[in-house]
């Protein structure tokens, strides 16, 4: 591995990028594997998706398929996080002494997967004004989020501490909408693939100003405030840029549904 391919994703320790991987957690809970999904990767360790939660202090292992085959590594429990709303519980392991074989392995699925994503980001997304550099910079923090139809990922005014992410969506839609006279949800926007929304919770400190709703089972790649607090510590101008971009978007939303009001009354 070249420094070059380290500097790609900056000089972060254990740059995560986020991959839809099967998966396969161990714990001393249990007999026999709970299936799993990766939601991020990195050379240090992985956030997992399950059905239901197993107790970080029980895990032993994770098994995870790259390129076909099985990978096994010794891994801990650091942490859990079941969203509001979601039907999946997130668990975030750190790998244990793994193997030169591993680690090589890690890092080709890491590396891939981070040109795979920056490629994304700057051919189809909405993204694409931060140019390549961006594209690269953004991928080292993404984490993936699989969702059903009609799955409220915000509401209107509520949880501004889990709203605060942004989010492009990689496959599938959402329905942007607010609350009209307290009762009535009205729609004002539909996003759609390489489109993003979310965010002004996090860069503004503030309640969302509307509520996002899946209109169909919908992938979604997720910046949330920890990467971009990592991004303003060591990609400033990235993350200055980033900010600029949403709150652009946001004004100009804010303007449509101004001119729709208008026409309306």
């Amino acid at each position: 591995m070249s420094s070059g391919q380290i500097e790609l994703f900056g000089s972060r320790g254990d740059p995560r990028i986020g991959a839809d991987l099967p998966a396969r957690l161990y714990s001393t809970d249990f007999r026999g594997p709970l299936a799993a999904f990766t939601r991020d990767l990195s050379v240090g360790g992985a956030c997992v998706a399950t059905e239901s939660p197993v107790a970080t202090k029980s895990i032993q292992r994770l098994e995870v398929q790259i390129d076909g085959s099985w990978l096994s590594l010794e891994a801990e429990g650091r942490w859990q996080n079941a969203l509001p709303g979601d039907d999946v519980v997130m668990t975030g392991v750190e790998f244990v002494n793994p193997s030169d074989e591993a680690v090589d392995r890690l890092w080709d699925a890491v590396l891939d997967g981070g040109k795979k994503l920056a490629r994304f980001l700057y051919v189809g997304s909405d993204l694409r004004p931060l140019g390549v550099d961006g594209a690269m910079g953004l991928s080292q923090i993404t984490r993936v989020r699989k969702l059903p139809a009609g799955h409220t990922i915000y509401r209107q005014d509520h949880d501004p501490e889990n709203s605060g992410s942004i989010f492009v969506v990689e496959s599938g839609s959402v329905v942007l909408q607010v609350r009209a006279r307290g009762v009535r949800e009205v729609p004002i926007d539909r996003v759609t693939v390489g489109q993003f929304f979310g965010g002004l919770s996090m860069l503004a400190g503030v309640p969302p100003t509307e509520s996002a709703i899946t209109e169909s089972e919908t992938s979604l790649l997720e910046f949330d405030a920890r990467g971009y607090q990592y991004l303003a510590r060591n990609k400033p101008w990235l993350a200055q840029e980033l900010g600029h971009i949403v709150t652009t978007a946001y004004v100009r939303r804010l303007h449509r549904v101004l001119e729709k009001i208008r026409d309306d009354l």
